[in-house]
C-alpha cells in the first residue's frame, strides 16, 4: 500500500472549492477505506485565532504540538461508492471524489489546518498507509 499526496500544501481563498489530492497504489482486491481526518494548526504564543489575512500571515506549521492542544476531527470516510461525513461537516458540500481526493465546497475560515488521508486494507499491511496535506484559507 502506498498513499501520497500530490500537493502537501494548498492556498485557496475564502469561498473557493478546495480538492485535496490523495492517491493510493494497493494490490488489494477489495477497495479500501480512505479517512480524511482534519487537525488545526498547532496555536501560537500570541493566542493567534488562525485568521489569515494575507500570504504573509499563513502560520508556522512546522513546530510540532501535541494533538490535545489543538482540533482534531474526521471530515469523511469512504467505504466502497459510500461516503459518510463528520458531524462538522454534514449539511456542506464536502465528498471524497475518485479513489481518495477530498472535495471541501466554498472553502470555510475553519478549514485552515492539516488534512491526513489515510487508507486502510485489510488485505495489504506493507507500506505507508497515510499523506499529509495543508491546506490555508486566505481571506480577501
Amino acid at each position: 500500500l502506498q498513499v501520497t499526496v500530490t500537493d502537501p500544501r494548498t492556498v485557496a481563498l475564502l469561498f473557493q472549492p478546495v480538492l485535496l489530492r490523495c492517491q493510493y497504489q494497493t494490490v488489494a482486491l477489495d477497495p479500501p477505506i480512505v479517512t480524511w481526518k482534519y487537525k488545526s494548526f498547532c496555536p501560537t504564543p500570541q493566542g493567534d485565532n488562525g485568521v489569515v489575512t494575507s500570504p504573509g500571515d499563513v502560520p508556522d506549521v512546522t513546530s510540532p504540538c501535541p494533538d490535545a492542544a489543538r482540533t482534531v476531527r474526521i471530515v469523511a470516510t469512504k467505504q466502497g461508492g459510500v461516503v459518510t461525513l463528520g458531524d462538522f461537516y454534514r449539511g456542506r458540500s464536502v465528498t471524497i471524489l475518485g479513489g481518495a481526493e477530498l472535495s471541501l465546497g466554498p472553502a470555510a475560515w475553519g478549514d485552515s489546518g492539516v488534512y491526513i488521508c489515510t487508507v486502510t486494507s485489510t488485505q495489504d499491511l506493507e507500506g505507508n498507509n497515510e499523506a499529509v496535506a495543508e491546506l490555508v484559507v486566505l481571506g480577501e
